[in-house]
């Protein structure tokens, strides 16, 4: 019986040696990598057919991701938007008060009752032109600008400012009851947009956000945003709602005419219970609206733990398909670099090898 022995030569086995380093130096980059990061090297090619659900996992924690994202941002329109309508309300609080108090009579503090409105109007146009992140809170859909125009200052498109509109009606302090109401219809149909010259319009001259009317006579759009898959909250307060505008007559009322200079006692306590009508109307419609903004900040809370809940077992899902045994992978490094170093000290041995060593 012969046995055949066969034959390997050097060359044959340096270019073996040679590629088995090269394996063995990519599997230990690849050990290094898992054992460093925690997570598979080549994920979708180790998991293989599970690569599709891995992949399904995170595009969905991307999304829950963005949602959150943009929950937080909405968290902090929507305080912004409390903190201008609760700040409007303490304006108003201070002027109607002093109203009451001198519903029936000019009495202490009546001569500032006009300066006292003048400044409380200017606050809240400032509060309802209030931005977060460059966008305007109270204008709609349009939110590239102050919706409000400035009480002294000329709109552009109609040549009026709000302030030239009020006193073009209250050219003076009413002398009658009849004055009285004939002013407050004016003024009724300017804050309503109903008035004859469409310029003198709040939502002409006034305002300049989305309208409350669309071109076919419908309410517009609020402004909304998708909170989570399959829930849409909107969140659009405007400067032209109803409480806004009666809460700008009422001011305006004041702030035009000196009360105290009214001389029929009968006109003077029906200009005064109108402003504290009108202003109480506003300010409680406002409250409403106050705890409307906080419902929406609850919905907004309420939505944003159950993102935070599914993010938590998405990437639990994601880590258990992707994770790798940090120790597996650093005992395999370990084995890896003990055979590429017994391969180098073998390289090292035969190319060291010399027939001259022996002659």
């Amino acid at each position: 019986m012969s046995v055949s022995i066969g034959r390997l030569s050097t060359m044959q086995f340096m270019q073996l040696n040679r590629d088995f380093i090269a394996r063995t130096t990519v599997e230990m980059q690849k050990a290094g990598n898992e054992a460093s990061t925690g997570r598979k090297s080549d994920i979708y090619g180790d998991l293989g057919p599970a690569a599709a659900a891995a992949l399904t996992l995170r595009t969905r924690e991307a999304d829950t991701q963005a949602y959150m994202v943009t929950n937080t941002l909405l968290e902090g329109k929507l305080q912004s938007q409390l903190d201008a309508v609760d700040s409007v309300r303490e304006q108003v609080t201070g002027v109607l008060q002093n109203v009451l108090a001198n519903a029936s009579s000019p009495l202490a503090g009546a001569e500032t009752l006009q300066m006292q409105a003048r400044n409380a109007l200017e606050i809240t146009i400032a509060q309802l032109n209030v931005s977060f992140n460059g966008e305007a809170l109270f204008g709609g859909t349009r939110t590239g600008a102050p919706p409000l125009t400035q009480y002294a200052d000329v709109n552009p498109d109609t040549g009026l400012s709000p302030e030239s509109v009020i006193s073009g009606i209250l050219t003076a302090p009413p002398g009658s009851i009849a004055e009285a109401e004939a002013m407050i219809a004016e003024l009724d149909a300017v804050f309503a947009s109903t008035a004859t010259d469409t310029a003198t319009n709040f939502e002409a001259t006034f305002y300049n956000g989305t309208p409350a009317l669309d071109a076919n006579g419908d309410p517009s759009h609020r402004i909304s945003g998708r909170i989570e898959p399959g829930l849409e909250l909107e969140y659009g307060v405007q400067a032209n709602d109803a409480p806004f505008r009666d809460i700008l007559k009422g001011l305006a009322m004041l702030a035009a005419v000196d009360a105290s200079e009214i001389a029929d006692p009968d006109t003077y306590v029906a200009w005064m219970d109108q402003i504290a009508e009108t202003l109480g109307n506003g300010s409680q419609a406002a409250l409403n609206m106050s705890a409307e903004i906080g419902f929406r900040q609850q919905t907004v809370e309420t939505a944003q733990k159950r993102l935070e809940s599914l993010s938590m077992v998405q990437t639990t899902q994601i880590s258990e398909l992707e994770s790798v045994d940090p120790y597996e992978a650093a005992t395999r490094f370990a084995t890896l670099d003990a055979q590429l170093r017994a391969s180098y000290e073998i390289t090292s041995q035969l190319t060291s090898l010399s027939l001259l060593n022996y002659l």
